[in-house]
């Protein structure tokens, strides 16, 4: 399956006047959100990515999938998919 056919498993706008970083597992993948950025968040299905774990840390949300290690994530933003990286800014990608 290719990562434009994943699932989205989740979407995020952020609604602030600040930056925003999506934290992704333990790894460092993250995902910088600008004000008014949207993103769908994509993951290779496997049995043990859902339920997703989601808290609010101070700049952002850290998220974890279920017992997932090291899930492929991407996300779709102005219709582009993008593998998430260290960091993904999606002000590079306008």
């Amino acid at each position: 399956m290719t990562p434009e056919n994943y699932p989205v498993v989740g979407r995020f706008k952020n609604e602030t006047a600040v930056a925003m970083t999506l934290y992704l597992e333990m790894v460092p993948e993250e995902v910088i959100l600008e004000p008014g950025d949207e993103v769908e968040l994509l993951a290779q299905p496997t049995d043990n990515l859902l339920p997703l774990d989601v808290a609010p840390v101070a700049d952002g949300l850290h998220i974890h999938a279920h017992k997932e290690s090291d899930p492929d994530w991407h996300v779709r933003f102005r219709g582009r998919v993008i593998k998430a990286g260290n960091p993904t800014r999606l002000s590079d990608y306008r």
